[in-house]
């Protein structure tokens, strides 16, 4: 044994040796701790996990039902493009009957309705036979080609009322007068109609409210849009028919006054109140005897149309539409 030997040394290193232990045993027991506590902590977030999963499996069989190719628009899958479905539905004269158009959509995609709208357009024209030889002539009237409201509640000219006769010569020129009495002028608007506005769907979808709606209500104001309560969805082929009702005749007859302006008091003007408005002449032609040389022609074509989106979808891809 070496001389330099001390057992007190030897007592110090096993007493640090003793504290370095019970250090490690200490880290270790604190490291466990903490796994723990992670472990628990995971286990807690994947029970969350697996309850938000079951939740969300919950919402989607609720929103699909019993039917799984129930979609809503907003999962309809395809490009959006801005698109306008429109239908021109001619209303000649004299007609007072049911006249209809149809919107068939392709089979590009589904189309999605978000405002109707419409407006008509005047194709006035009158014909005017000369009483000595004959012929007969075709003009257009003022407003031809022009737009019109289709409904009479903006009038804000209606029943405008006249105190005297009105009777003007053209200038220059050599035109043969007009004359406008208070009972052979209309204060109302020419090529103004109303109508009774349909929609059917002649598809298998549900059907819409299937009831004539006054063209009133068609629109908002003179001619603005109108939104609709909800998204229409027209799938693609589906054939909608508009159904027009006339509630009166354009430019109807009734309320004039027959036989006023004429040299011999037989003419039967019943026609001639929106003349001066048209530039139809009132002709003061013996000639005539008692036939009206003017053969009035109020014509006109309403447009139907729905404001929404084209859904264009690939070949193959039609996710229930």
């Amino acid at each position: 044994m070496s001389q330099n030997f001390d057992p007190r040394q030897l007592m110090q290193s096993a007493g640090y040796a003793a504290q370095q232990a019970r250090e490690a045993l200490r880290i270790a027991t604190a490291s466990g701790e903490m796994v723990g506590g992670m472990r628990q902590m995971l286990e807690a977030s994947l029970a969350n996990a697996r309850g938000l999963e079951s939740a969300l499996k919950a919402i989607s069989m609720n929103r699909g039902g019993s039917n799984p190719s129930l979609q809503y628009v907003e999962n309809i899958p395809g490009r959006r493009v801005p698109f306008d479905f429109l239908v021109d539905v001619p209303i000649g004269s004299n007609v007072s009957s049911v006249q209809q158009g149809t919107f068939t959509v392709s089979q590009e995609g589904p189309f999605v309705a978000v405002a109707r709208y419409a407006i008509f357009q005047s194709q006035y024209q009158y014909q005017f036979t000369d009483p000595e030889s004959g012929l007969t002539s075709t003009f257009q009237g003022r407003s031809f080609g022009r737009y019109r409201p289709i409904h009479s509640a903006w009038d804000l000219n209606d029943g405008q009322p006249r105190s005297q006769v009105l009777q003007t010569v053209a200038f220059p020129g050599n035109a043969a007068p007009h004359m406008l009495s208070p009972s052979n002028g209309s204060p109302f608007r020419t090529m103004e109609p109303d109508f009774r506005i349909k929609f059917e769907n002649a598809g298998s979808s549900f059907p819409r409210s299937n009831q004539e709606v006054p063209s009133a209500f068609w629109t908002k104001s003179i001619n603005s849009p109108f939104e609709l309560a909800a998204l229409d969805v027209w799938e693609r082929g589906e054939v909608l028919t508009v159904k027009i009702l006339p509630t009166h005749i354009n430019n109807p007859a009734f309320g004039s006054v027959s036989g006023f302006g004429a040299v011999n008091g037989n003419y039967p003007f019943l026609g001639s109140q929106w003349d001066a408005i048209e530039g139809v002449n009132d002709p003061e032609d013996a000639d005539a005897d008692d036939t009206d040389p003017a053969n009035r022609l109020p014509e006109g074509i309403l447009t139907i149309g729905f404001h929404g989106y084209k859904i264009i979808q690939p070949a193959g891809i039609s996710g229930g539409y």
